[in-house]
């Protein structure tokens, strides 16, 4: 009963909580958001007299607030003062559209007006302002300007579709805003494993591809650039194996001697009465262990350089290490007295290892996660 009233009590609280909150919008002199809240709680309870109060009071307000900002606005001097102003035309639209889905609230306002048309002709007057600023960047010749010209583009666009040649200036601002990386060629000192670091390489390739998206970044392979004829990139991947070792061997022999850990039956005895009982012991056994490590490591340097004035803005050292193993033995004595798994090593055979060529891959497994993070986190702020 006790949780009962409990629940109630959060239940009603919520609910209080969602009936004044258009009210206290409307004392903090957010019309607008006292409109929406408004009409939203009259469309779950449309004869809600607070909503019905809050929104006849907050809708003649809010109306008057985005006009006098929008006669603000076009009396000024400022060059994006039509661009501004669709702002202000939105959120008298979206007024307009959330209270003539609400018949609860239709029937208590009969002066809701549309201003479509207001905001249709104010995109045609801010298609040419956004076109101006966003030339206005491109002739600033920087990749921050850049950007900034591109959203300007898209804008005079979106406002007026297909306007002059926006969409070729977009072209041309998002690529001087883009940031060109090649993603140099990681060299091994031995051909035997030019194979793996391949592998290696094109699993990083992919990966940077694939995972690092961003609109004003583009990485390139030394193949891609000189494809798309790319002589001046702004920033180099350089990445290079400073020391591996693959396979490298030790064995080592283990022997020593082994008990059960609980009694077992050894035999049987006769009593004086000539009885016979089993008769139990712990047992012993000499055990062989042979075990073989192959270890396989390696350090990879990665360098990421401004191309221009060759000035290194990343450095990382990346390690990894693949140790393979296998055991196998052999023992003299009870069985018994060992364990399962000392009786399953005993039971293996030797086994050759891996490949040295799949060595080096194991071994870079670990780098390439550590390699993989460190370019995420350092593109992502592009």
């Amino acid at each position: 009963m006790k949780k009962l009233f409990y629940y109630s009590l959060i239940i009603l609280s919520i609910v209080s909580a969602a009936c004044s909150s258009g009210e206290k919008a409307l004392q903090k002199g957010d019309y607008y958001s006292a409109v929406i809240k408004s009409v939203e709680r009259l469309r779950s309870n449309p004869n809600k007299s607070k909503a019905q109060q809050t929104l006849l009071e907050s809708y003649p307000l809010a109306v008057k607030w985005s006009k006098r900002e929008i006669v603000s606005l076009l009396n000024s001097s400022d060059p994006m003062k039509n661009t501004k102003s669709i702002g202000q035309y939105q959120v008298l639209n979206r007024m307009y559209n959330e209270i003539n889905r609400c018949p609860a609230a239709l029937r208590l306002l009969s002066n809701v007006q549309s201003f479509r048309a207001e905001e249709d002709q104010a995109k045609q007057l801010a298609a040419p302002e956004c076109y101006r600023a966003g030339m206005r960047s491109l002739a600033e010749n920087t990749r921050s300007a850049a950007k900034r010209a591109y959203s300007e583009f898209a804008k005079a666009n979106q406002f007026v579709s297909n306007y002059k040649d926006a969409i070729a200036k977009m072209q041309e601002a998002e690529y001087l805003a883009t940031l060109k990386v090649i993603i140099e060629h990681i060299p091994v000192s031995s051909t035997k494993y030019s194979y793996s670091a391949d592998f290696f390489q094109d699993q990083v390739t992919q990966f940077i591809t694939n995972n690092i998206r961003h609109k004003f970044v583009r990485f390139y392979t030394p193949k891609q650039a000189e494809m798309e004829k790319l002589e001046y990139p702004d920033q180099v991947i350089a990445m290079r194996f400073e020391d591996f070792i693959v396979g490298e061997t030790h064995d080592t022999n283990i022997e020593r001697q082994v008990i059960s850990a609980d009694s077992v039956e050894v035999g049987t005895t006769k009593l004086k009465d000539g009885t016979s009982i089993k008769v139990f012991n712990k047992v012993k056994a000499k055990l062989h262990i042979h075990k073989r490590e192959v270890i396989s490591k390696g350090l990879l340097s990665l360098e990421i350089e401004e191309y221009d004035n060759k000035r290194i803005i990343n450095n990382k050292k990346l390690g990894g290490e693949y140790v393979w193993f296998s055991e196998w033995g052999h023992f003299n004595g009870d069985e018994r007295a060992l364990t399962k798994e000392e009786l399953e090593i005993c039971e293996s055979e030797p086994i050759l290892p891996p490949s040295r060529q799949d060595l080096f891959i194991e071994f870079t497994k670990p780098i390439y996660t550590q390699l993989t993070n460190e370019l995420r986190r350092f593109y992502n702020r592009y």
